[in-house]
């Protein structure tokens, strides 16, 4: 699915659906492939597995600053995607996270959205020199 291009700067993963059965793309393979990437854009639905999985390894994201994050279905295991991510950018300046919030809520897609919030919010305290924008459909 990936081929390797040394001198792309800019990748752009939207709307990729991963489970169990499909063919995963992790984030070492395209920390390997592309050693220039310095903005990374990154939307996927995500299951248990395929976090899992796209997070292993000791990568390094060494030229991202910019890292934008997005989802069509808020769960628990973007919080932890996202920190999973941001301890692999050590130059990040700027994360953008986007999401979809449609107009009728139930009880608990609100919890889900208040906790969600919460926990970016203390992620990021501990990445303060990094900006922060929210894009919400």
């Amino acid at each position: 699915m990936i081929s390797r291009s040394s001198k792309l700067r800019k990748l752009r993963l939207w709307g990729v659906v991963f489970d169990d059965d499909d063919e995963l793309v992790d984030i070492e393979t395209i920390s390997s492939c592309f050693p220039l990437l310095s903005h990374l854009s990154l939307s996927y639905d995500l299951r248990e597995a395929a976090l899992q999985y796209g997070l292993q390894g000791s990568f390094v994201l060494e030229n991202v600053i910019v890292l934008e994050l997005g989802w069509t279905v808020i769960n628990d295991l973007f919080s932890t995607w996202v920190s999973g991510l941001l301890e692999r950018c050590p130059h990040l300046k700027k994360l953008v996270i986007h999401g979809v919030v449609s107009e009728t809520k139930t009880h608990e897609e609100c919890n889900m959205l208040a906790n969600f919030t919460s926990s970016i919010v203390k992620l990021m305290r501990k990445y303060m020199h990094v900006e922060v924008q929210f894009e919400y459909e």
